[in-house]
């Protein structure tokens, strides 16, 4: 899925011919097999040409390479400007909620975080851990009023956000995922989906706790969030405490962000689970229990719970 992605971001440029030879390359090699993007393709081609895109006189090869080197540096990766954004996005929203939040309401209870103050202080340190991982600055968590801890939590996701437009490390660069025990190491592109999603949690958490209500992120986000914890699945499911042998499973999950995921856990029977998307990532998040979870299972339903059992205990808390 994150070749989609960095397709769908290049999409526009390809229809320009304003990519260099390898981004052009990975985006003919993607649409030859996605009937969507294809579509995008050539709805955008055609736009092109009434812009009479397709008519201009090509550059001469040396001043086209100094053009696209230049945007390049000044532009980070397609896809790292996706996952980023989906982050942003998330704490803009998370943001908006806290600058809403009257003064009393920071002390109402929280399950895992004892207060609504604790959850904010609790995603600060995630983001911090993350910042420290890349070289940023880590921003203090102060101890005072909730108002600080807000503007500690918002400035540390700040310093990401910015630290990261410009990062020359790459997307697989190894740094730590926040977990309730010790933090496994991930390529950062998979712990900026998790920022974007602990976030988009705890913007839940929150939001109810207020009477806000919940929100439900982007089709494309809740795939990629998908895609995370079925590559973490196997090997939580490999190392978890169970006499039951579980084979592949196959993850069929309908909806927003829906489709289809093949998870090789062992040498049992195969076994296939089918679910909606977002609640599948409810249940990751651990804000819905694997036995409350509408689905139904092809194969064995004891793999089946310990396969849902485990997928709750992937969450940050």
């Amino acid at each position: 899925m994150y070749v989609h992605d960095e397709v769908l971001d290049l999409i526009g440029a390809w229809a320009l011919d304003a990519c260099d030879p390898d981004e052009a390359a990975r985006v003919d090699a993607h649409l030859r097999g996605c009937a969507t993007c294809a579509a995008e393709a050539r709805r955008l081609r055609s736009a092109a040409s009434w812009l009479a895109a397709d008519r201009m006189v090509p550059a001469p090869p040396a001043l086209r390479h100094r053009v696209l080197a230049g945007a390049h540096a000044a532009r980070p990766a397609a896809l790292m400007r996706t996952l980023l954004g989906a982050y942003a996005g998330q704490a803009a929203l998370l943001d908006r909620l806290l600058g809403a939040v009257r003064a009393d309401d920071w002390t109402r209870p929280d399950p895992r975080h004892e207060t609504l103050g604790g959850v904010v202080a609790h995603l600060a340190g995630n983001d911090a851990m993350l910042a420290a991982d890349l070289g940023l600055s880590v921003v203090p968590l102060p101890s005072g009023a909730p108002a600080e801890v807000h503007a500690a939590w918002r400035e540390q996701s700040r310093v990401i956000v910015d630290g990261l437009a410009g990062h020359q490390g790459g997307l697989d660069q190894r740094v730590r995922l926040a977990h309730t025990g010790p933090p496994p190491l991930r390529p950062l592109r998979d712990a900026l989906v998790q920022r974007a999603f602990e976030t988009w949690t705890h913007l839940g958490d929150i939001g109810s706790a207020v009477g806000r209500g919940t929100t439900t992120p982007p089709p494309e986000q809740v795939r990629r969030i998908v895609d995370l914890a079925a590559a973490l699945l196997p090997g939580a499911v490999r190392g978890s405490d169970s006499g039951d042998e579980v084979g592949t499973v196959r993850l069929v999950l309908e909806g927003a962000g829906g489709g289809e995921w093949t998870l090789p856990c062992g040498r049992g029977d195969d076994t296939t689970i089918y679910a909606d998307a977002v609640e599948f990532t409810r249940l990751v998040a651990n804000r819905r229990g694997a036995d409350s979870l509408s689905h139904t299972t092809a194969g064995s339903p004891a793999v089946s719970t310990r396969v849902l059992h485990v997928a709750a205990t992937l969450g940050c808390d």
